[in-house]
């Protein structure tokens, strides 16, 4: 039984695309600046969605997710990085990694920084029609919520999440060893961490915790554009 409009749920995952999209080119563009053209050359810098689809992380999960009120949560095509092109790979890995969450942020500010032009120029939503207060709600509102949880929840500390790669540069160089130890069982307390309050119908901590956290920054951001 679906828990949502499918047709709402498909635009939902296409915002996803969008936003992911500038995720990675995020990645690759730091890569890039900090010395290593790999994602370039691979034809990863760009700002076509294609190009860094995977079918099943970023259209059939985070569609079945939004369908019927499962974790919505996806993946794209890793951006590759040659850290023997790097000056300091430790330190520049960790730039790449934040580099993703950080566009997010961006996005979400661009977003509603439009959502208050509008709203200036002229009174949208509120002076206008039903469709309008959809467009405000559905595109703007709903996009740079989004983005702000596609920021939020990659940089838990867990491997393959940009989280674990930003924590391992701020570490001290022992430190960042032994946190090291803990890559290999990332995906396994990734996977755990989404699926099993989910089977056993229990609140689930973590994702309340990002949604806290997200809805307080996109808040914060809101405040900054005038838009409350």
């Amino acid at each position: 039984m679906f828990n949502i409009d499918p047709y709402e749920a498909i635009l939902r995952v296409c915002q996803f695309i969008v936003l992911l999209t500038f995720h990675e080119w995020g990645h690759a563009k730091s890569a890039n600046v900090l010395g290593d053209p790999t994602a370039e050359d691979e034809g990863r810098m760009s700002f076509n969605p294609a190009v860094h689809i995977d079918l099943i992380g970023t259209i059939v999960l985070p569609l079945l997710g939004t369908l019927f009120g499962g974790a919505f949560f996806g993946w794209a095509k890793p951006v590759p990085v040659n850290p023997r092109n790097l000056r300091n790979p430790k330190r520049d890995l960790m730039i790449i990694a934040a580099a993703g969450p950080i566009m997010n942020i961006i996005c979400t500010i661009v977003i509603l920084g439009i959502a208050k032009i509008l709203r200036v120029t002229i009174g949208f939503p509120e002076r206008g029609e039903v469709t309008q207060f959809q467009i405000y709600r559905i595109l703007l509102i709903q996009s740079a919520i989004i983005s702000i949880y596609l920021a939020v929840f990659n940089m838990l500390p867990l491997f393959p999440l940009d989280g674990f790669s930003v924590v391992y540069g701020l570490l001290p160089w022992r430190q960042a060893q032994a946190f090291a130890q803990l890559r290999p069982y990332g995906m396994i307390i990734l996977m755990c961490i989404i699926f099993v309050p989910n089977l056993l119908n229990l609140p689930n901590p973590v994702f309340w915790f990002i949604g806290i956290v997200s809805y307080g920054i996109f808040d914060l951001i809101a405040i900054l554009v005038g838009l409350r």
